[in-house]
């Protein structure tokens, strides 16, 4: 018996093709590419807004630090472990910077400042056009 041979012209497919499910993966892989450079770049903000928010809180122990020892502490790490058995201004993790290196400090600072906080940045290297200050 003969049964009648669809043709193959009208016939259904029942899976894609090579070509469109490459054409799928690219649609994706530029889609995910697009979504990781936005993200990285709302995650480099807010690491600078964190920077900026720290830097206040670090010159704010500072000044209590000035206020109790009656002189600028020589660094950083006087603020976590002060002379005469006083209690930490700050902790040790609150004087690194996002990206995990610790917030530079000058006294006396620039101008009419008499100290200054700064970070390094992304780049961390100082005096370069990322740097964070409390401005």
């Amino acid at each position: 018996m003969n049964l009648p041979r669809p043709s193959t012209r009208f016939a259904r497919r029942s899976a894609f093709t090579l070509m469109e499910m490459i054409l799928v993966l690219a649609i994706i892989a530029i889609l995910i590419a697009i979504g990781a450079t936005t993200l990285g770049d709302f995650d480099q903000q807010a690491k600078v807004t964190s920077a900026r928010a720290q830097i206040s809180t670090i010159s704010s122990a500072v000044r209590m630090y000035n206020v109790n020892q009656r002189n600028l502490p020589p660094n950083l790490d006087a603020l976590v472990k002060p002379p005469r058995g006083a209690a930490p201004y700050i902790e040790a993790s609150g004087i690194m910077d996002p990206w995990n290196n610790k917030y530079l400090y000058k006294s006396p600072g620039s101008g009419t400042r008499s100290f200054e906080v700064y970070s390094a940045g992304p780049d961390k290297r100082e005096g370069t056009e990322d740097d964070i200050t409390r401005d």
